[in-house]
């Protein structure tokens, strides 16, 4: 029993308070708002460059077919009327 109450009385000092627990929920806070700003910084960053790229696509297709389509039809024109 005296060993007991002798390693209790050793733990005790090692324990935490409610101002050290206070303490810790203020640093954790703080890193938490901290994580959120960076996600919201690279969700922002992501939106954006996807919009971008959706854009550039958007354009190249664009390009393909004013330059591609004029040409299908010519080819479609010729064959329909110089091949018996």
């Amino acid at each position: 029993m005296e060993t007991r109450l002798t390693r209790l009385e050793a733990i005790i000092p090692t324990l935490a308070t409610r101002e050290d627990l206070a303490h810790l929920e203020g640093r954790m806070n703080g890193a938490i708002q901290k994580v959120e700003t960076t996600i919201q910084k690279v969700e922002t960053t992501l939106h954006k460059e996807l919009t971008n790229q959706t854009w550039l696509i958007v354009k190249w297709m664009s390009g393909l077919l004013v330059t591609l389509l004029p040409s299908l039809f010519a080819a479609v024109f010729y064959v329909a009327r110089y091949t018996h």
